[in-house]
């Protein structure tokens, strides 16, 4: 167990070691949210410029992780014992941790910080999430946390498991640490004052969280400016705030890291000097061209006078005025044109970075002149893009595992005994939960994965279309693996019935245009319907409605028998069984049989 300056100790020792990696961190973050300054020559009537430049850094990194986060992934449970269908050690318990983890992520918000967890990775090759027992709502959450402010335990890069302990540091305010933590009021032997200075000021608080314990406490005050105006001293503003029992028993931290050779290393971090040349060439042509256009004056006076502008001030010749000059012989102009070959050079540069980082212009919604189909643009986009995507999902493919045990632990260390009832939030499965952790979390064994690796919806829906259409994979398995579809066994259900509908519809109209379905029997169809019945009930009410109509007018039966109205044909009756009795017909003039008779003779004749 380490006390509190031990811990302070250690992290600084951290920092100190991550100094260069965080170096490069912050330049990415600075080009990322165009909080970089271009080095200028120092003129005071020079404007500040903005980065002139396409935002290559931050339209890769957005456009990796939006890609990478756009498929959810799938979560698996094993069964202790697969044969068992329901109870202890059964299939039902699996399901139900599979359904727990389900819910849990989705009301920590995963999609969203999933989203950010890959821009991290995509920018500063590692990130960080952590879980945290949130006791307000009574149950774990998964937080994602700064890389800058993470520091993990030191391993080789070839290990890949887990930290064993990791500590953050974190600014809060003063006023928040008085809130939360009674222990950091200098009333009760604390650093943070009662004053507005203090209260508003910026804190580090460092957090530690390893196998035994989670620690939390002030490390001081973020700017140096604080020791300058108050009597603090450094070290008796380090506090320990809070120290309590891990009881997950494991710590619940995992970073995942992109796989280089030997180092964290972006390679976003490489084109940084590319990207701040380009914008620094780019400033200076725009002054060039401003310089082009509005260029320097020089008077030249007469022989031993010295040239005069009546007023002390030179007009600009775009306002309508004269300038009246004294004592001048010449008047000139030191035009310039800025060199060409300036744009080119930017050209180049911009060509170098979008080559290092895999930015192909399709990500910008252009593309090159030669490529003229969509499948080529496709293609050149997926050779570029998709390999960086797979390599993101399957580093988080064998991390997220851990963050489910993680999960588990949580629940039974904290709220073992506590019955839940969760939304699952996943796809396919609008239903509720119900577990208590104790009881039913028996492993913690757990699998994430993706349904193809380095593809996003779009690339998904057509790697599986493919599959289908070549026979690959089944129709159940396609609509299991698309992020589409929530529900596969209820999907399924739901396109047998649209093929029976169509069926159904084609035969109605087929019978009704050949004279065997009364136009009066489809309007009765079509009645049902408009009172919110399917066509399969529609059918049913209506073939109910005719029997009722032909037992109605049926001839009388014999003495002694009666017919019911579900002894009636019903529809399939055809054009005889209209719903009234046929009139006797007359022995003599015309019939209809004779009518057809005469009309068929007709035709042959």
């Amino acid at each position: 167990m380490y006390t509190f300056d031990e811990i302070v100790s250690i992290i600084r020792q951290r920092q100190d070691a991550q100094n260069p990696l965080l170096d490069r961190m912050l330049e990415i973050k600075e080009r990322y949210n165009g909080e970089y300054v271009i080095p200028l020559p120092s003129m005071d009537e020079e404007p500040v410029l903005p980065p002139l430049t396409p935002a290559l850094i931050s339209e890769n990194i957005d456009a990796i992780a939006q890609r990478a986060a756009s498929v959810m992934p799938f979560i698996g449970c094993p069964a202790v014992d697969q044969s068992k269908e329901r109870g202890i050690r059964s299939r039902e318990y699996a399901d139900i941790r599979r359904r727990a983890l389900s819910a849990t992520w989705y009301s920590s918000k995963y999609k969203i910080k999933m989203r950010r967890a890959y821009r991290h990775l995509a920018g500063y090759a590692t990130s960080c999430l952590v879980v945290t027992p949130d006791f307000n709502k009574g149950l774990p959450r998964i937080d994602v946390r700064d890389p800058l402010g993470v520091y993990p335990e030191p391993k080789a890069y070839e290990d890949v498991d887990p930290p064993r302990n990791c500590g953050f540091i974190y600014g809060k305010s003063g006023d928040w640490l008085r809130a939360n933590y009674p222990a950091s009021r200098t009333e009760n032997g604390g650093p943070v004052n009662t004053d507005e200075t203090s209260r508003q000021e910026l804190w580090d608080v460092c957090e530690w969280v390893d196998d035994e314990h989670i620690v939390i406490g002030i490390m001081g005050p973020r700017y140096h400016h604080f020791f300058e105006n108050n009597t603090y001293s450094r070290h008796s503003t380090q506090i320990e705030l809070s120290r309590a029992p891990n009881k997950a028993g494991m710590p619940c931290v995992i970073t995942p890291g992109r796989v280089s050779l030997d180092k964290i290393a972006s390679s976003i971090s490489n084109v940084v000097g590319i990207v701040d040349l380009m914008s620094k060439m780019m400033a200076l042509e725009i002054m060039a061209q401003e310089k082009a256009i509005f260029p320097d004056r020089y008077i030249i006076g007469r022989s031993g006078q010295v040239p005069m502008i009546v007023g002390g001030e030179w007009k600009d010749g775009r306002e309508g005025e004269v300038n009246i000059l004294l004592d001048a012989e010449e008047i000139g102009e030191l035009r310039s044109t800025p060199d060409p070959s300036t744009n080119i050079a930017i050209d180049r540069l911009e060509r170098n970075a979008r080559i290092s980082t895999g930015t192909v212009p399709q990500i910008g919604g252009e593309t090159y002149g030669a490529l003229r189909t969509g499948r080529g643009i496709d293609s050149l986009m997926g050779a570029a893009l998709d390999p960086r995507i797979q390599e993101m999902q399957e580093i988080m493919e064998a991390h997220l595992p851990h963050l489910n045990e993680c999960l588990f632990a949580s629940y039974k260390g904290y709220f073992g005994n506590k019955k839940f009832s969760m939304f699952t939030g996943y796809a396919g499965d609008l239903g509720q939960v119900e577990f208590t952790p104790n009881e039913h979390f028996e492993t913690h064994d757990n699998v994430v994965s993706y349904s193809v690796p380095g593809a996003d919806i779009q690339g998904t829906t057509i790697q599986l279309g493919q599959l289908l259409g070549m026979k690959g994979i089944s129709l159940r398995t396609f609509r299991t693996k698309h992020p589409f579809i929530e529900d596969a066994e209820a999907e399924g259900r739901r396109v047998d019935e649209e093929l029976l509908e169509e069926a159904v519809m084609q035969a109605i109209q087929q019978q009704a245009l050949s004279g065997q379905l009364p136009v009066v029997y489809v309007s009765k169809i079509e009645k049902h319907r408009k009172k919110g019945l399917d066509i399969f009930e529609a059918i049913e009410q209506a073939d109910r409605e005719i029997r009722e109509e032909q037992a109605a007018v049926a001839p009388p039966p014999e003495e002694g028998q009666m017919m019911a109205p579900e002894e009636a044909i019903g529809m399939a009756a055809g054009a005889q069984g209209l719903g009234q009795a046929p009139a006797e017909q007359p022995t003599e003039g015309f019939s209809p049989g004779a009518v057809q008779e005469l009309a068929s003779a007709l035709r042959t004749g």
